[in-house]
């Protein structure tokens, strides 16, 4: 039977890159499609945003509120905009996800998650990089006597601090799919990379020794049909389901978001937040081990878009951006919700819906945060709430807000990681195939909220993923 390569891998994201290198690395004949364009440097974020970020910035879930999804739509997928965070999945999940799902190795892929990590070079960010923001937020939990303020984990060994992770890194610093997997494969000659190729179809195998077929569409719109061993969906988690809805598996559902918000904070002297790795910094919340503080500060010519202000209340604050802090928190969320394609892969209805429990854990989140900026000095935060008494000047005043009574309609928030929509054991089996030949390799197999930046967890399952396929001979 005749090929037209090994392998077909649709995206180019952490999961896509790691299993297309790894596979090309042990002589398997691989195209990597991406359907996004190769990443430049941008002087302007907001134009970094529309041109890498899918569908502009603009993919949003509806439900009990407005929860916009931010991903990345270039070569590198998400990880050439992301903070550059490393974390670890937490300790106990590959034991569970083995207990629950036969033929999933959990010390494999613990494994994986190492192998990951010293590819990615991740390394403690140093204190001398991290912005004032980051200084300021742990002094002040330092003066409220709240301990375990940790500097970070990052893939960047080359970062000096211009503060652009999510835009681009300027310098190249940041250790992105890209460049810890793709360039070394492309240099020798192993890997064929496709910019511009978006996939259309896949077709799995109608029987042993039988090829799955991929159907992409070109840069120049020309339909380009393949014949392969196997096609490997890494589309991202709004994306893969589209494509295994298509071949009869049940996907979509169970996806989780991180939700995540932060808090704005003035000071009477220079701040410059977005000096520095704006995500130098994180907490681990003891009392609430679902809630995680990290930092997150973003440029002044997206600020607006940012800030739940308008008028001259917007413009206020932003004349004083200089003197502005900010750090952010996310929700191991126990809600899910779900994904359908009736406008297509491109335009996915998301619906979301947030959970008592979760709202309940960003209030908690954006109390402390506030609370630590006044500790520190600062004259005035800034709530992510759409409601005019969202800022306050005093602890005083913090105590005297009715928090139980934070609505999810009325939270500014966002979600920057979309999981689990072809959940492992869900959709997909102990080796991530979904259907006879095809294969699945992104954050959509992640079976759970996981509570912490996801990519090396995705990376993990890639890896193993390859080299199952290569042990396999597929």
């Amino acid at each position: 039977m005749k090929f037209d390569c090994d392998f077909v891998v649709a995206g180019s994201g952490a999961g896509g890159s790691a299993v297309a290198a790894r596979l090309a690395d042990g002589g398997a004949r691989v195209l990597l499609a991406e359907a996004g364009p190769r990443a430049r440097p941008q002087e302007d974020a907001a134009r970094a945003i529309n041109l890498y970020y899918a569908n502009a910035g603009l993919t949003a879930g509806l439900g009990n509120g407005l929860f916009a999804l931010a991903t990345g739509r270039t070569v590198g997928g998400t990880t050439t905009i992301n903070s550059g965070t490393c974390l670890r999945p937490p300790s106990d999940a590959p034991r569970r996800w083995a207990a629950a799902v036969p033929g999933f190795d959990a010390d494999a892929f613990s494994a994986d998650v190492e192998d990951a990590w010293r590819t990615l070079k991740v390394a403690k960010t140093p204190e001398r990089l991290a912005g004032e923001s980051t200084r300021l937020f742990f002094q002040g939990l330092e003066r409220l006597g709240v301990r375990g303020a940790e500097y970070l984990d990052r893939a960047a060994p080359g970062c000096d601090g211009a503060g652009r992770c999510c835009f681009v890194c300027p310098r190249g610093a940041k250790v992105t799919a890209q460049t810890a997997f793709l360039e070394p494969s492309l240099r020798d000659g192993r890997l064929d990379l496709r910019a511009g190729w978006r996939l259309l179809s896949a077709a799995a195998s109608e029987d042993p020794g039988r090829p799955a077929e991929a159907v992409l569409v070109d840069e120049t719109g020309r339909r380009r049909r393949l014949r392969a061993r196997a096609v490997i969906l890494a589309c991202g988690s709004l994306a893969t389901p589209y494509h295994l809805r298509r071949l009869g598996v049940r996907a979509g559902d169970g996806l989780t978001i991180h939700p995540a918000a932060k808090v704005f904070a003035l000071f009477d002297r220079e701040v410059r937040g977005w000096s520095g790795v704006p995500q130098a910094g994180g907490l681990q919340d003891e009392a609430e081990p679902r809630l995680r503080f990290e930092g997150a500060f973003v440029p002044p010519e997206i600020a607006p878009l940012t800030m739940p202000l308008e008028g001259r209340r917007l413009t206020w604050w932003l004349e004083r951006y200089a003197h502005v802090a900010s750090f952010g928190f996310m929700v191991r969320d126990c809600a899910s919700g779900r994904v359908r394609y009736p406008l297509g892969p491109e335009m996915p209805l998301i619906r979301y819906a947030m959970a008592p429990q979760d709202v309940r854990l960003m209030a908690r989140g954006m109390e402390l945060v506030a609370r630590a900026y006044l500790a520190a000095g600062a004259s005035r935060v800034l709530l992510p709430l759409n409601r005019l008494d969202n800022e306050f000047e005093s602890a005083a005043q913090l105590d005297a807000f009715n928090w139980s009574g934070v609505r999810a309609d009325e939270l500014q928030t966002m979600g920057f990681h979309p999981l689990g929509t072809a959940g492992l054991g869900r959709a997909t089996d102990g080796g991530l195939r979904a259907a006879p030949g095809v294969y699945v390799a992104d954050g959509s197999v992640v079976p759970e909220s996981l509570g912490v930046n996801p990519q090396i967890t995705i990376y993990a399952f890639a890896l193993g993923l390859a080299r199952r396929l290569l042990a396999e001979g597929a």
